[in-house]
C-alpha cells in the first residue's frame, strides 16, 4: 500500500537568507522547496541531467584511476558532465551540512562560496540546482556503493546487485515531511528514490554511475 505521506510537503526552511551560503542552497533547491516552487526547480535539474550520456562508461574509467578514492567518483563524473572541475571535496563538505536538521560550520560556508564561483559566480536557481544535484549524488551514492560491495555475491552483475540492495537494504530509508505543522518521518523502504512529484530526478544517472564504479571494482 502506498504511503500517502510521501507526497506531503517537506518541512519549511528559512527563505530570507544571505545569498550563496548553505542556508541559501536549502532555500533554493527543489529538495526543500515549497509546492509553488518545486516543479520549476525540479525542471532545472532535469535540464542539467538531460545531456549527460555514457555515465556508466565514464564512471568505470574514472573509478579505475581513482580506485583509492572511489567515494569521490560519483560527484567527479557528474561535475565533469556539468562542465565543472572536480569539486567532490567541497561537495562532500556541503553535503554534511545540507539537511535542515544539521549544523552548518564555517568549512561548509567556505566550500559553498567556492562552489558558487565554480558555477559562474551567480547565486541563482540554476546554480542552486547544479550544486544540489551534486550534493544529492554524494552521500546517497557512496552509501549505495558501500552496501553493494558488502552484499556482492559471486557471479552477480552490477545491475542485479544494485537492484537487490535497493530492494533489501536501501541507503536512504526515511525522509521528512511536514504534516499538521509538525515534522514526521516517512518510510522509503518501498521507494528508495522517492515517489510522486518529489521522486528523485537523478535515479537513472545514479544507477548508471554506481554500476560503472561496481564494474571497475568487481571485475
Amino acid at each position: 500500500m502506498e504511503n500517502p505521506l510521501i507526497e506531503a510537503p517537506v518541512p519549511p526552511v528559512p527563505q530570507d537568507v544571505e545569498p550563496g551560503g548553505v542556508r541559501w542552497l536549502r532555500a533554493n533547491v527543489a529538495r526543500f522547496s515549497r509546492p509553488e516552487d518545486h516543479a520549476r526547480r525540479r525542471a532545472l535539474v532535469l535540464t542539467e541531467l538531460a545531456p549527460m550520456g555514457s555515465l556508466r562508461d565514464k564512471a568505470f574509467a574514472l573509478a579505475k584511476v581513482m580506485r583509492d578514492e572511489v567515494e569521490r567518483v560519483p560527484v567527479a563524473v557528474l561535475a565533469a558532465e556539468l562542465g565543472l572541475p572536480d569539486v567532490s571535496r567541497d561537495i562532500a563538505t556541503v553535503s554534511a551540512a545540507y539537511h535542515p536538521h544539521t549544523e552548518i560550520g564555517d568549512d561548509a560556508e567556505e566550500a559553498m562560496r567556492r562552489l558558487v564561483e565554480a558555477c559562474g559566480g551567480a547565486a541563482d536557481e540554476r546554480t542552486a540546482a547544479r550544486i544540489g544535484l551534486l550534493v544529492q549524488a554524494c552521500d546517497a551514492t557512496a552509501k549505495l556503493l558501500g552496501k553493494a560491495l558488502a552484499a556482492h555475491r559471486p557471479g552477480e552483475d552490477a545491475e542485479s546487485l544494485i537492484d537487490r540492495v535497493l530492494r533489501e537494504d536501501p541507503p536512504v530509508r526515511i525522509t521528512r515531511r511536514w504534516v499538521g505543522g509538525e515534522v514526521v518521518e516517512v518510510d522509503l523502504s518501498e521507494h528508495p528514490f522517492g515517489a510522486g512529484p518529489k521522486q528523485c530526478p537523478g535515479e537513472a544517472s545514479a544507477r548508471q554511475v554506481a554500476a560503472g564504479i561496481l564494474d571497475a571494482l568487481l571485475c
